[in-house]
């Protein structure tokens, strides 16, 4: 399916544009906003685990601000209030994880637009930005 068929079905769906998960095999992935809630509900990362992550099996980076205009941003704030540690602590814990830190400054990612960090049963590290 066409990537402009896939964000028409996720708005309609869903009722907001999907955001793309960028840098990773999964380059194409669109992400809406209620994934981004339900995984950090369930996998949020504290800032203790993120700087003594030593291994995970993939690294994705999702940038938030494409929800900003949806109906259900207002849900992903709160949802991104209740994660276990503050974007500023998060952020120092990924510069204290070395390996994290080298595969977002080979992406490009700044480190000063992370706000949180979840990981999955299967080892996949998704930083989230604005």
């Amino acid at each position: 399916m066409k990537t402009s068929a896939i964000w028409l079905t996720s708005l309609i769906a869903c009722g907001s544009p999907p955001a793309i998960a960028h840098g990773s095999d999964l380059a194409d992935h669109e992400v809406n906003v209620q994934e981004v809630i339900a995984a950090l509900e369930a996998n949020d990362m504290s800032a203790n685990e993120i700087r003594t992550a030593e291994s995970y099996v993939r690294l994705n980076v999702v940038d938030l601000s494409a929800f900003k205009s949806s109906d259900e941003y207002q849900a992903l704030e709160e949802a991104l209030s209740r994660t276990d540690d503050s974007w500023a602590m998060v952020q120092t814990a990924i510069v204290g994880n070395e390996s994290i830190m080298q595969e977002l400054s080979r992406r490009s990612v700044e480190v000063r637009n992370v706000v949180a960090a979840t990981m999955d049963g299967e080892g996949l590290i998704t930083i989230y930005t604005r």
